[in-house]
């Protein structure tokens, strides 16, 4: 009973108080948790269990308070213990209203626990690992004064036995001694020590005779029984004693494999299952990317694959994956394992878990776990307490089926918290039906950053890292990223792309009208080009996409001419651009399919090519195939080259151009991309004769404060209601078209065809178009010529200058809005309100506004369209603003002397100073400057001074010193050495602090120390060394100069 306690002393005092029993699983950050069935197993027997809030913590360590309230409740059952109170204090730190008072008293009366030398409890103190592992060899029966656990060295000792007999097993990592022993941990070493056998002494006894002492002792050896009596076999049917055969006699463990078919443990208390585990201690190897043959070589050696390859009495390998089971012949053993062989083994690939295990008879198994990526289809439905998950295959590849979508809230807790089109990741195995079911769930990683470069279908660099594509991408490793901008990759747990949630869109790509180079000696390749805004431009092309590859040699793009069918390249890329103003152009994305260069021609008769307001806007004509199947919805973008080789925007079925060609001669060039589902995004229209065009752009502004949803009226037609101004009045409008698809704040201008009393057509948002309409989004004042200024005569907005017209309308809206993140509000009268305007101001007055304001804007204004650069109308949008603030004057402080010899904090001791390459930081002139600092190892602080002046810190570690002028602060470090001290049944003191076996001290170095030894109650000093240096004292008193490392190991008997 006495080791049985000692064990439950050790396990608690790592822990924390037990609240809620839960397995892993259900603990709401189950994935933060590392040993599911060391958790699940020590809860199932009542020594562990979760937080009141539902969550584990398994990274928390315990107090020795806390642990001894666990140790009470276990013996005496909560009720009972509840009522201990301790009529007396039972240490000097522990008063009679201590919280766990009277639990300590009841522990120490006992003589489960005891505290320390010095009359001390310290009931917030925590237990190192090597420590706990101490404990858990003395309840296996270990006896320390034997085995060497006390004295110099004892630790050695100590991890030696306990790496040994396993208690460390499946610990991820390598294990560190000195370290507190987190919760997790300790179960994991607890659960351990229950599958652990259990020893004792045949002989074990002293005696002493006179000045002799005659000690019989024997080494320990395993604890047996008759094998199958008894409780041999709950564990491990050996004829030995494991810990739980003797302590928890309840619990059983039988093999088996999991769903997955790893090697499993079974676990069960009485009749109740606690679960199923992969069986740790046959994992050989582990893998989370492409497991080559010649890596599951390494992972079992050449004795195991000699097993397996014997046709006379082979070892039997088994494959798995996702649940499916392969028993492999010999002779195809080499498919799965082989020397030197790079291919890989049981169809593996990134982000693929696969995990190799081998059992006492060499008989292996390899398991294969795929990682599969879904969005949670609605908010987690509180009342119902599940979710629903769905696939899209416009970001990812998922292509297994569900056998059920919805996921419970009792069987996965980590669900809780997924909201509409988060990303989750799932592992499943394949049932008879041959649908998957789920054995996993958690939310997946997504990260947003700039795309900086990448590898066609291999990986993404955003910013510093480089991220590889997972298994279950191959339907998105072609996607075209535009350098330079972001996208939204998503992760698996292993940090592969496993989706992407934004990355290419519609402005990232051009319509190339030709090829050619340029003149001269250093001839490059050009190309006209013309993107979806209308804007055209010649570019200079790096390099281009030829149909098959990436072409990079100049000469040959430039030949690519479309006047010669053979060598006709135009149409549709998507681009990224670098420092150099050069282009890259690639295939576009894998989820469009482009037409190219279909070409109506006029034969006799108007001859119509397109139709306004037609999902299926092309006439069928033998001149243009496949082009009669692509279809328009509100999203397509029409860019139409006319007759006068201007170029046009429309946007929409409703928008989209009617054209009809009138005249022999003309024709008109359609080039497409389209998805399979025949909607097109993009669509270039070349006409060239004669031919008329309905649908032409128009310019009526009007500026858009909200939508507020659409209603279908009793004809069925769908409009949409907005919240406009006129003037700096609100309106209520219906308009033909979405322009955003979310209710509440839009702040944005819109343009439309006609309006018939409130009623707007062909409503949608303006693209900038030299000659009629300017605009820009989210420019910001403080940088080099964005902001709005009056300069000569001209207004300056967006970096250009205007005229403005004698009647020009300039409106100033100042909005407020936490969907948005805009915030105007310091230049508004009504801090409250949620926008102001100001209609009809002037130039100078739109200055006068803004004055005094460092801010973000939006703009978007009308331009005569016989001279472009005057301003008739213009609306500006302020996103985010705050008063001007003067910079203030700031001074120097140089360190010296700090390399190599402290880290440079703020006042709050983690967050580091950063200092230029002389070691300078500015600082505000004034002000006082705060620092402390962190010296390396083997460092300590000797002086600092500002100047001539020494600086003294606070007790917080903090200098401060006030800076008026450049200031130098020089800094001295002194040598530091450790003193570790060693030695039992005596008590050192130095300079009125107590230390013990094992503790340390540093010691500046040279410096002298004088140690205070008293020999415990019995017992005398016989011997005090320093390393093998035998010291002399007077007293009681040694001193030793310390001038480097050094063992202070005191002897007594």
């Amino acid at each position: 009973m006495k080791k049985f306690l000692s064990l439950v002393l050790a396990l608690v005092m790592t822990m924390s108080l037990v609240t809620v029993s839960a397995g892993a699983k259900d603990f709401t950050d189950s994935t933060k948790i590392q040993y599911a069935e060391a958790v699940d197993v020590m809860s199932a027997v009542k020594v562990i269990d979760g937080y009141a809030e539902g969550d584990f913590r398994p990274s928390t360590t315990l107090t020795r308070g806390a642990a001894a309230k666990i140790i009470c409740n276990l013996i005496l059952g909560p009720t009972t213990a509840s009522a201990l109170v301790a009529d007396a204090a039972p240490y000097k730190d522990v008063p009679t209203n201590h919280t766990f008072a009277g639990y300590i008293a009841y522990c120490q009366k006992t003589g489960i626990i005891s505290g320390y030398a010095d009359g001390s409890f310290k009931p917030a103190n925590s237990l190192t690992g090597y420590a706990f592992m101490k404990m858990l060899l003395g309840a296996l029966g270990y006896k320390a004064e034997q085995e060497g656990y006390t004295g110099a060295n004892w630790s050695i000792q100590v991890a030696k036995r306990a790496m040994n007999i396993g208690l460390k097993d499946g610990l991820i990592g390598d294990f560190n001694g000195v370290k507190a022993v987190t919760r997790e941990e300790a179960c994991l070493y607890a659960f351990n020590t229950l599958k652990a056998t259990m020893v004792e002494y045949e002989k074990n006894s002293t005696v002493t005779v006179g000045n002799i002492t005659i000690k019989d002792t024997s080494d320990a050896k395993e604890m047996t029984c008759v094998k199958g009596s008894g409780n041999d076999g709950n564990i491990d049917l050996d004829g030995k004693v494991q810990f739980a055969e003797k302590y928890f006699t309840d619990l059983k463990l039988e093999d088996g494999s999991d769903d997955f078919g790893r090697p499993a443990n079974t676990w069960k208390v009485k009749k109740d299952e606690v679960g199923t585990f992969a069986n740790r201690g046959d994992l050989v190897a582990t893998y989370t990317k492409k497991a080559t043959k010649a890596d599951i070589y390494s992972a079992v050696g050449k004795t195991v694959y000699d097993d397996l390859t014997d046709t006379k009495d082979p070892a039997t390998l088994t494959v798995w994956f996702d649940g499916v089971k392969t028993v492999v012949k010999t002779a195809d053993v080499d498919s799965y394992i082989e020397k030197n062989n790079s291919g890989k083994s049981n169809g593996t690939a990134n982000g693929d878990l696969t995990e190799v295990y081998v059992d006492d008879d060499n008989n292996v198994t390899i398991v294969t776990i795929r990682t599969y990526v879904f969005q949670a289809s609605a908010d987690y439905d509180s009342k119902k307490e599940q979710v629903n998950l769905k696939t899209d295959s416009t970001k990812y590849d998922t292509d297994i089926t569900l056998d059920d979508r919805t996921v419970s809230l009792d069987d996965y807790a980590v669900i809780k918290d997924l909201k509409e089109d988060d990303y989750v990741l799932v592992t499943a195995v394949v049932n008879k039906a041959g649908k998957y079911e789920i054995k996993s769930i958690e939310k997946a990683e997504t990260k947003t950053a700039e795309v900086t470069g990448y590898k066609y279908q291999d990986s993404v660099t955003a910013g510093s890292d480089t991220y590889k594509y997972s298994a279950t991408a191959s339907g998105i490793k072609d996607t075209q990223y535009n350098v330079g901008k972001q996208a939204t990759l998503v992760f698996d747990k292993y940090g592969y792309i496993i989706a992407i949630e934004e990355s290419v869109v519609l402005s990232d790509y051009v319509f190339i009208e030709d090829f050619g180079s340029t003149s001269g000696l250093n001839k490059k390749a050009v190309a006209n080009a013309v993107f979806p805004d209308g804007t055209d431009a010649e570019i200079v092309v790096k390099e281009a996409f030829d149909g098959t590859k990436q072409e990079t040699v100049k000469s040959t793009i430039a030949g690519w001419k479309t006047s010669v069918p053979a060598t006709d390249h135009s149409g549709w890329y998507t681009y990224s651009k670098n420092s150099s103003n050069e282009y890259t152009l690639y295939a576009i994305e894998s989820k469009y399919a482009p037409t190219n260069d279909k070409t109506y021609k006029y034969d006799s008769g108007d001859r119509t090519v397109s139709v306004n307001s037609r999902v299926n806007p092309f006439e069928a004509s033998a001149d243009t195939g496949d082009v009669t199947g692509v279809l328009a919805n509100d999203d397509t973008v029409v860019v139409v080259n006319d007759t006068k080789g201007d170029y046009t925007v429309y946007t929409g079925v409703k928008n989209f151009p009617g054209i009809t060609m009138t005249a022999a001669g003309s024709t008109a060039k359609v080039y497409t991309i389209h998805k399979t589902s025949g909607y097109a995004s993009l669509i270039y229209i070349d006409v060239t004769g004669s031919a008329t065009i309905t649908g032409d752009k128009n310019s009526n502004l009007v500026y858009v404060l909200s939508y507020d949803g659409k209603y279908v009226t009793t004809d069925n037609e769908t409009l949409y209601k907005y919240t406009v101004l006129d003037g700096e009045e609100e309106v209520k409008v219906e308009a033909d078209n979405v322009i955003q698809s979310k209710l509440g704040d839009v702040y944005q201008v819109a343009n439309y065809l006609t309006k018939n009393k409130d009623r707007l057509t062909d409503f949608q948002l303006p693209t900038s178009d030299t000659g009629v309409v300017i605009g820009g989004v989210n420019k910001n004042s403080t940088a080099s010529n964005m902001a709005i200024a009056q300069s000569a005569g001209t207004l300056i907005v967006g970096g250009q200058k205007y005229l403005v017209a004698e009647n020009a309308k300039i409106t100033l809206v100042t909005p407020v809005s936490k969907a948005l993140h805009y915030d105007a509000s310091v230049m508004n009268k009504d801090k409250d309100a949620g926008y102001e305007v100001s209609a009809n101001m002037t130039a100078s007055g739109l200055i006068d506004a803004l004055k005094g304001y460092d801010y973000t804007y939006d703009y978007t204004g009308k331009v005569s369209e016989n001279a472009g650069n005057v301003i008739t109308e213009l609306y500006v949008t302020i996103r985010t603003a705050s008063e001007t603030v003067a910079p203030a004057s700031t001074v120097d402080v140089k360190f010296v002397g700090y390399s190599g010899m402290t880290y440079i904090n703020k006042a709050d001791g983690t967050t580091p100073i950063v200092l230029d390459a002389n070691g300078v930081v500015a600082v505000a002139e004034g002000s006082d400057f705060q620092f402390t600092l962190a010296p390396v190892a083997g460092k300590a602080v000797k002086s600092v001074k500002a100047g001539s002046t020494t600086l003294t810190p606070d007790a917080n570690g903090v200098y401060t010193v006030k800076v008026t002028a450049d200031t130098t602060i020089t800094l001295t470090f002194d040598d530091v050495q450790t003193v570790t001290f060693a030695g039992s049944d005596c008590r050192i003191e130095v300079n009125g602090k107590t230390y013990k076996a094992g503790d340390t001290l540093q010691v500046v170095k040279g410096a002298e120390i004088s140690m205070n030894i008293k020999a415990a109650d019995g017992k005398s000093i016989t011997k005090v060394e320093a390393d093998s240096t035998v010291l002399s004292g007077f007293g009681g008193v040694y001193d030793y100069t310390v001038n480097a490392d050094v063992t202070i190991t005191v002897t007594v008997a």
